[in-house]
């Protein structure tokens, strides 16, 4: 049996059982491991999630998806998953790297399900508030200068041109 994640695959999860042991390549995740078990090492293992069953405790593998890759569980799927003993593969699409990869899985490895994330878009509703009527006008135009302002501007005006008369004066003098 062989599988192909396609091209530019995005969002979805596939779902493995093993039966048996698994070796420690495999649980490491190198390259011959991922050969060995999926056909394939063209796959990033940092997207890739080996679950063994029995370490959830009374979490069943449907509810570690759903709460752990925020996927909801489809019910027709829900049996199958939690079926699952021993251990689970999950294969997120990110593993595939945006390239198509065919997977051949070994003996003893089979898929169970993949989950594919709910695209509904919801309709864009019209806005009823005032503010969402009519045209935005330019922005208003700079706030007149104070009094205060103008009178600060003249001073310092006058303080920069006694400066420099003094300056002048001490270097005529000198």
């Amino acid at each position: 049996m062989t599988i192909q994640i396609p091209e530019n695959d995005f969002g979805q999860i596939r779902v493995f059982a093993i039966d048996g042991p698994l070796s420690k390549p495999v649980l490491d995740k190198t390259p011959d491991g991922l050969r060995q078990l999926l056909g394939t090492d063209a796959l990033d293992p940092t997207f890739i999630d080996i679950v063994k069953v029995d370490d959830l405790g009374p979490m069943q593998l449907s509810d570690y998806i759903a709460q752990g890759y925020d996927i909801p569980t489809a019910d027709h799927d829900l049996a199958a998953v939690n079926g699952i003993e021993g251990f689970a593969i999950l294969i997120l699409s990110s593993a595939a790297g945006g390239q198509a990869v065919t997977l051949r899985p070994a003996n003893g490895v089979r898929h169970i399900t993949t989950y594919v994330p709910d695209a509904r878009l919801t309709p864009v509703q019209p806005l009823t508030a005032k503010s969402a009527e009519g045209i935005i006008a330019d922005p208003p135009a700079k706030p007149a200068k104070s009094d205060a302002r103008i009178g600060g501007m003249i001073a310092m005006y006058a303080l920069i041109a006694m400066f420099l008369l003094v300056g002048l004066m001490i270097w005529v003098a000198g």
